[in-house]
């Protein structure tokens, strides 16, 4: 049996699409979590967003539909596979529109020379402390949602996923950073079957659903292969 983590949420809609395409029968008003095909060895179970990279590399499913931004967070074992462009966005440091440029220049010469460390809002914790690479300079304060309303009232500055920036506009911040770009991309788990008939089935039908399978706009920090 292979079994595939798909994500809920925001991304349901292409997932139902991927399950169809699959020869899974579903659509996207289902309230089911796991689904099997109908004649090949092949159970889809949908999850959080933020779940599926753990789901992974714990070995609780062979492959998974996830995005970097949260496998970069995990920053587990898996094989990266195809770039589907379910979505595209940035990770990037927000600060206080009308003080964008201290808060850049106080960054620079807090990672130069610490002083007061500058506090940082995020729900990407471990993503922040590796990429701002100044563990000294910054204090992460972990967030689950509402990124937006920290900077420049709780915190000095925020990590956050940036797709069109009107969140971040609306909310006075200005993009004084950008960390990361993400993709969203099926993944191998680190003993998942390759030769397996379903997985076979699995990865043919994702790369005919790639929107670009050249994409390189995610996947800076995803490993090269298995350990």
């Amino acid at each position: 049996m292979i079994r595939l983590a798909v994500p809920k949420g925001r991304l349901w809609g292409d997932s139902t699409r991927l399950l169809q395409r699959l020869g899974m029968p579903i659509d996207a008003r289902d309230r089911r979590y796991a689904f099997q095909h109908p004649t090949l060895e092949l159970e889809a179970v949908a999850l959080k967003i933020p779940d599926i990279p753990a789901a992974v590399a714990d070995g609780l499913v062979d492959y998974a539909v996830a995005s970097d931004e949260w496998l970069a967070e995990h920053d587990g074992r898996y094989d990266a596979l195809t770039p589907l462009c379910w979505y595209h966005v940035r990770i990037c440091v927000l600060a206080p529109e009308l003080q964008a440029d201290s808060f850049a220049d106080r960054a620079a010469r807090s990672v130069a020379a610490p002083r007061r460390a500058l506090t940082v809002a995020t729900p990407y914790p471990a993503t922040a402390a590796r990429l701002l690479n100044a563990p000294e300079a910054f204090r992460i304060r972990h967030v689950v949602g509402a990124v937006e309303a920290y900077p420049g009232r709780m915190t000095d500055l925020a990590v956050d996923c940036v797709e069109s920036g009107d969140t971040a506009r609306a909310n006075n911040l200005a993009e004084v950073g950008e960390l990361l770009r993400c993709d969203v991309r099926l993944v191998a788990g680190p003993s998942a079957d390759t030769a397996h008939r379903a997985a076979v089935h699995l990865r043919t039908v994702v790369t005919a659903e790639a929107v670009d399978g050249s994409c390189t706009f995610g996947g800076a920090l995803l490993p090269a292969g298995r350990p």
